[in-house]
């Protein structure tokens, strides 16, 4: 089903049902990305300063990153340079490897993509204890061109330059490079896999869409549907138990709840 019919449809039955199963509220603060697993919230802004949310609200935590990422793999995030980092403790650690986008949503192995488009990951062995900074880190490369790249549990997905979406299934903590790759249809420009394996992505006109029916058995899913939050403002997306978090393209941050 493409994007455009899912949209048709949903709005078909927003009309019959009156579509209220979002709501939403406005976060104090601006962000250009936001990450949300196991609980936790962090997200940094234009000026690159990292932040965790407790309760409601925003701490900040020493250091510069252009992306971040927590989920059961750890907190990891990349700077400008696309120089990799483990929180350990209070203390950002530089990981061997370079990555634009990085993602720690998989059953504790990290994943991302590289400034050239290839999509890598590290195997829970190298997450776990990687604790200084002479650690091993055996990065896999994987045969496909990405521009973003986020796992869960059980499957990881991916767009490429021209937003078409590829997942890959058979992901787990020492086999992260999974099995064949499986085209999806539709287009979006950023995706995130939530620790429930939940689907969320962004198209390039700023809407937001949800896989449906995900699960451990059927990491492809089938169909999308069309989120009508924010219209055509919508850069970034994270799901994490319960909370949709938005960033629009003016970096508003909006929780919203199911």
């Amino acid at each position: 089903m493409s994007l455009r019919i899912a949209t048709l449809l949903f709005g078909l039955h927003c009309l019959l049902t009156a579509c209220n199963a979002y709501t939403c509220q406005l976060v104090p603060g601006s962000l250009v990305q936001i990450d949300a697993g196991i609980g936790q919230v962090f997200g940094v802004n234009s000026n690159q300063d990292i932040f965790t949310r407790y309760n409601t609200v925003w701490t900040h935590i020493p250091g510069k990153l252009k992306h971040v990422t927590v989920g059961p793999a750890g907190i990891w995030g990349v700077n400008s340079a696309n120089i990799i980092f483990k929180l350990v403790a209070t203390k950002w650690v530089k990981v061997p490897g370079l990555l634009k986008q990085i993602d720690a949503g998989g059953n504790q192995f990290v994943s991302g993509a590289s400034h050239h488009g290839t999509p890598f990951c590290l195997p829970k062995f190298n997450t776990v204890f990687f604790i200084r900074e002479n650690s091993d880190a055996n990065w896999v490369g994987l045969d496909r061109s990405l521009k973003y790249y986020s796992c869960g549990p059980y499957s990881c997905w991916g767009v490429n330059s021209q937003d078409q979406i590829f997942v890959k299934k058979g992901v787990n903590s020492t086999h992260c490079q999974g099995d064949d790759w499986q085209h999806i249809g539709g287009l979006l420009s950023m995706i995130e896999v939530g620790t429930d394996g939940s689907v969320y992505g962004v198209n390039s006109n700023g809407d937001i869409f949800r896989r449906d029916f995900t699960s451990a058995s059927y990491p492809e899913g089938d169909g999308w549907t069309h989120i009508p939050l924010y219209a055509s403002q919508v850069k970034h997306v994270s799901y994490d138990t319960g909370h949709l978090w938005i960033i629009l393209k003016n970096d508003t941050i909006y929780d919203c709840t199911v």
